[in-house]
C-alpha cells in the first residue's frame, strides 16, 4: 500500500531519521513535538551535546518545557568543543541508553513519540556503539514514534528507518561568520 493510502490513524510507531550536513534536523523534530501537541498527543525529547540550560538557555526547550513536554539533556557538549571530555560524554551516553532501555520497559506507555536529538552524533563519533543502539531498537514498543537527528546517521540506522531525510547544506550565513541567533537557531 502506498503512503498516501496509508491510514493516518494507524498505532504503528515509525522510525524516522534527519541527518545530513545542513541546518535544521532538531528544528525539524521540534516541529514534529509541536504538532503531536497540538494533536493531543505526548511526546518527549531526550538530547545529546545540546549544552546544560545554565550556560547555554535554548528558546526552543523552554518552549517545549512550557507546553508541558519533558526535556532531558544528557552531555553538556561534544568533546569537540572544550568543554566536555571524552570520559564524561561516553559515560552520559551510556546513562542515556541505559535510561532509554527503562523507558522502553516501563514508561512509554504515556507517551506517543519520542525524539533522540543528536543520537546520530553520539553513534557517529563512537560514545554509543551502533550494534547496542541497533539492539535497544529492537525493545521499542511499536506504537512509539522515533525520530533520531543528527550528522552522521549510520547507514544501518538508515536501512531500518521508515522515513529519512538528509539535510543538505546549500548556503548558510555561518559561512559568513554569523554562528548562531537566539531565537532562530536556538
Amino acid at each position: 500500500m502506498k503512503g498516501s493510502e496509508r491510514s493516518s490513524e494507524s498505532n504503528r510507531g515509525n522510525l524516522l531519521v534527519h541527518t545530513g550536513e545542513g541546518k535544521g534536523k532538531t528544528t525539524s523534530a521540534i516541529g514534529q513535538i509541536v504538532r503531536a501537541k497540538g494533536q493531543g498527543l505526548s511526546p518527549k525529547l531526550v538530547s545529546f551535546f545540546k549544552g546544560d540550560d545554565e550556560r547555554f538557555p535554548r528558546g526552543s526547550f523552554i518552549g517545549l518545557r512550557e507546553l508541558g513536554v519533558p526535556v532531558r539533556n544528557y552531555v553538556r557538549d561534544h568533546p569537540d568543543f572544550g568543554r566536555t571530555d571524552e570520559k564524561e560524554a561516553r559515560s552520559e551516553c551510556r546513562k542515556a541508553l541505559s535510561d532509554l532501555a527503562e523507558f522502553f520497559r516501563k514508561e512509554w506507555e504515556d507517551y506517543d513519540l519520542l525524539v533522540l536529538d543528536e543520537v546520530n552524533v553520539a553513534l557517529d563519533s563512537g560514545f554509543i556503539e551502533e550494534e547496542e543502539f541497533l539492539e535497544l531498537l529492537e525493545s521499542k514498543p511499536a506504537e512509539l514514534e522515533l525520530v533520531c537527528t543528527g550528522r552522521g546517521a549510520p547507514e544501518s540506522l538508515i536501512e531500518e528507518a521508515d522515513l529519512v531525510s538528509r539535510i543538505e547544506n546549500v548556503k548558510h550565513f555561518y559561512d559568513d561568520g554569523v554562528v548562531q541567533r537566539a531565537g532562530y537557531e536556538y
